[in-house]
């Protein structure tokens, strides 16, 4: 008794500062789109960049992306309190799927690309930002990484909480036309988000994205996306690995459905990107499948523990 209780407060003192942390990581983004609604100049380095604030593209999108951010903070509240565990289980799923998307490419992607950038001799610039100040690009994706980072403890510790007994087994293969949909729906943007990340976006791929410091978050998609159609293929005993394989099949799912849309809306100068359009079209709804496939799958080996609703 003695030990759970230890273990329940070291979890209680995590989620404390996990939350304190993303609640922390939201605020230089939101002061800085805050700003450029209000028509300050903070962080913009060129006159285009200042007259780009000022189109209706920027500012319904300065607008989501600051909601966003609200909505992650407030995440972050349901996620450690008593409550939350009632919030219906599709709603986190969507919730916690679409940060996690968002975020996780560039929580790896982005360190790495700029130590390899750092190794090959190149300094860190930050090209391709649209006239983004060099310390605002930086202070910026440093709090999406550690946002990334809070939300990745705050929900992984709710997870094994509400639904613990279907994470003590490893995913399960799925029916073989639902591995048949996520085969098409991860691997083809798997493995071009990989070659994209290595070799360059070129014409084809993600516009924006040609400095290394940027690839790599296309490497870190793409590898996801492979290893989560992966997973469920091999079974397990060990509950280390059972769970590392629930997080990299919720990783890369949630990456393969939002990182193909998301490159699609921030494209620069707003340019359709007829394949990553495509990619994005068999990714989304793929990715959905597949995990939705696998879950069910798992559910009905595991009985009818786990389900959490």
């Amino acid at each position: 008794m003695r030990n759970q209780s230890a273990v329940s407060e070291g979890s209680a003192a995590v989620r404390t500062i996990a939350f304190w942390a993303a609640i922390l990581a939201t605020l230089p983004y939101l002061a800085l789109k805050v700003a450029w609604m209000a028509g300050l100049t903070i962080g913009l380095e060129d006159e285009a960049a200042i007259e780009a604030m000022r189109t209706p593209r920027f500012v319904v999108g300065n607008a989501v992306t600051a909601a966003m951010e609200l909505a992650a903070i407030a995440s972050a509240f349901a996620l450690t309190r008593p409550w939350g565990r009632r919030v219906p289980g599709w709603l986190v799923t969507v919730t916690a799927g679409a940060a996690t998307g968002l975020l996780v490419p560039i929580l790896f992607g982005l360190p790495l690309g700029m130590v390899l950038q750092a190794a090959s001799g190149r300094p860190f610039t930050a090209a391709e930002d649209g006239g983004v100040a060099g310390w605002a690009f930086v202070l910026v994706y440093s709090g999406f990484g550690l946002l990334a980072a809070a939300l990745a403890v705050l929900f992984g510790l709710y997870a094994v909480t509400r639904w613990g007994a279907l994470l003590s087994g490893a995913p399960r293969p799925p029916k073989r036309w639902v591995s048949l949909v996520g085969a098409v729906g991860l691997l083809p943007i798997g493995v071009a988000m990989t070659v994209w990340g290595v070799l360059g976006p070129g014409a084809l791929g993600p516009s924006g994205m040609t400095a290394l410091d940027q690839r790599m978050s296309l490497v870190v998609t793409g590898v996801l996306a492979i290893a989560a159609f992966l997973a469920p293929q091999r079974r397990t005993s060990s509950l280390r690995a059972a769970r590392a394989r629930w997080a990299v099949l919720w990783t890369g799912c949630a990456c393969a459905a939002l990182q193909g849309v998301a490159h699609l809306l921030l494209a620069e100068g707003g340019r359709l990107q007829p394949v990553v359009a495509i990619l994005a079209a068999l990714a989304t709804p793929g990715a959905a499948v597949f995990y939705l496939g696998v879950l069910r799958a798992s559910q009905r080996g595991a009985g009818s523990g786990g389900r959490g609703e």
